[in-house]
This record gives structure tokens, sequence and C-alpha cells, in this order.
């Protein structure tokens, strides 16, 4: 049963009153939301998982050899323990690796893991993402707050990031995957996890389990957005913790829409998308 409301992809493209009125309790109650019946094969996300899987089991060297120092974690691998939630001492147990745009040839170019044959499938479910995450951007255009900018043109070809994740068994003493935080981006589009654990704060400061089936994906707003619409639409904290599943590996794969890095945030004009990531990275410790 689901702790966070469900919407069909068909219905949040649709302009009608129900559907605002669901976005803006959904949005202002939890900032998450789960969206059935999207355009995305499972056969295509199945594969992602697949390849994840097989990446990070790869000897530590063999994914080394993929990390780039001096680029904040933008392309490839990063290893265990690096990213840390802002504002907090203790790193994440995770690993992860990041995927980009291939049609903005101002951004950093991706890494392919040759070890994989079918690697550059990514690519695809990039695209797919990025499709999908603009059409939701038109949505939330239709609440007719003073944005800064046009939402939805901001991502095309944006600095968007696909993001494999692993968080590899531990021997419980610390609960918490990753600890709370909240995404820099946009929004952000999440298949679910293989395991349980990922958990929202809702405006009372209760902590909501997000289920989601496989054939879902569950939407949260970014502070970007809530800088674009002046605080109207606001970022949601998160985190993944220990739910019994410690012993196992957890999988996961978000996908975090970000604007091009010259869009402005905010209504002055004085603050890019580029210079507000790369401020967050540096916090975070992905350098």
């Amino acid at each position: 049963m689901h702790k966070i409301p469900t919407i069909s992809y068909n219905d949040l493209k649709n302009t009608d009153k129900d559907v605002l009125e669901f976005l803006t309790l959904s949005l202002e109650n939890n900032g998450f939301f789960v969206i059935n019946n999207h355009p995305i094969e499972q056969k295509l996300i199945s594969n992602a998982f697949h390849i994840a899987e097989e990446m990070f089991n790869l000897p530590f060297d063999a994914k080394q050899k993929y990390h780039v120092p001096g680029t904040n974690g933008a392309r490839g691998y990063t290893p265990y323990g690096i990213e840390t939630a802002l504002n907090e001492n203790v790193a994440d147990q995770k690993e992860f690796w990041h995927q980009g745009s291939t049609t903005n040839a101002e951004l950093i170019p991706n890494i392919y893991v040759d070890e994989i044959d079918n690697f550059k499938d990514l690519d695809i479910l990039y695209k797919e993402f990025e499709m999908m995450g603009v059409e939701i951007l038109k949505a939330f255009a239709n609440f007719k707050l003073p944005y800064n900018t046009d939402i939805s043109d901001s991502a095309q070809n944006g600095n968007s990031i696909l993001r494999l994740i692993h968080y590899p068994p531990t021997d419980g003493t610390n609960e918490h995957r990753a600890r709370a935080h909240n995404d820099v981006n946009l929004i952000t589009l999440l298949i679910g996890g293989n395991e349980a654990g990922l958990e929202a704060q809702d405006k009372k400061g209760n902590w909501v389990e997000c289920n989601c089936d496989e054939n879902e994906i569950i939407c949260n707003i970014g502070d970007m957005l809530e800088l674009i619409s002046n605080d109207k639409l606001n970022s949601t904290p998160h985190r993944v913790v220990s739910k019994g599943n410690e012993s196992r590996s957890r999988y996961s794969i978000p996908f975090f829409l970000h604007p091009r890095p010259e869009v402005f945030l905010d209504s002055e004009r004085t603050l890019t998308a580029d210079q507000f990531l790369t401020k967050r990275l540096q916090d975070i410790k992905l350098n």
C-alpha cells in the first residue's frame, strides 16, 4: 500500500483542475509522488539494474580506473565513503556512477566501462528520463507560479545526471545508508530500489516510507526548483535507512533533472545553475 500519492503519467500531463489539485496537495504535504503507467519500457529499466550490478561487482581496481578526480564526480565512478550529506560528518555508505548528456557538447563527455558490452544502453535510458522529466515540468508550469525562468525549456539538453547507486552490505552498526539530504536539482525521478529503505520527511517532520512497485517511478522536488518557484514548491528531505536488509546489497537508479548550466535560478539573475551546483558538490565532498 502506497504511503505517498500516486498518479498516472497521462493524467499528470493533463491540465484539468483535478490534476492541479492532486499536484498541489501532494507537493504541499509530501514533496513526493508516485507515477505509474509511465512510458519507459520495463526491459530498459531491468537492463540498467543488470548493468549496475555487473559494474559494481567488478574488482575495485577495475572500477577505480573510471574515477576522475577534480571533476566533482560529474562523470564515471565515485568510490564508497566519499559523498557526505550537507551538514553531516559521516559519509554515506554507497558507491555510484554518473552518466550524463550525449547531446550537449558543452558538457563533460561520458565515460564507458570497457568490461560491460551493453554499457552504452544507459544513454538510451538517460534520454527517456530526460523527455519524461521535461513533460513533468510542463505540468508544474500549470501552477502559474512566478517562476524565474521557463522551467521546462531550461532542462532541454540540460546538465542532468543518471546515477547508478550501490549500497553494499553492512554490519548494521550505522542504520543510515544515505543520511537525510535534499536533492540539488530541479526534480528527481527514481526507479524503485531493489530493497526497501527510502524515506521522505513530510511537512510535519514525520519520516514516510516511499514504497514503489518496480513498474513505477517516484518524483520529488529539488532545491533548484524551490529557488526557481520562489519557494512555492519545496524541496523535500529524504534518506535511505536499513530495514533489516543491511546484510544485502541495495541498488537504486535515480535521474536528477538539471537545467543547462547557464540558466539563472533567481529573479535577480545573479545565480546560475552551474554556480549553485558547483558549490553544493564541494559542500558534499564530491571533488
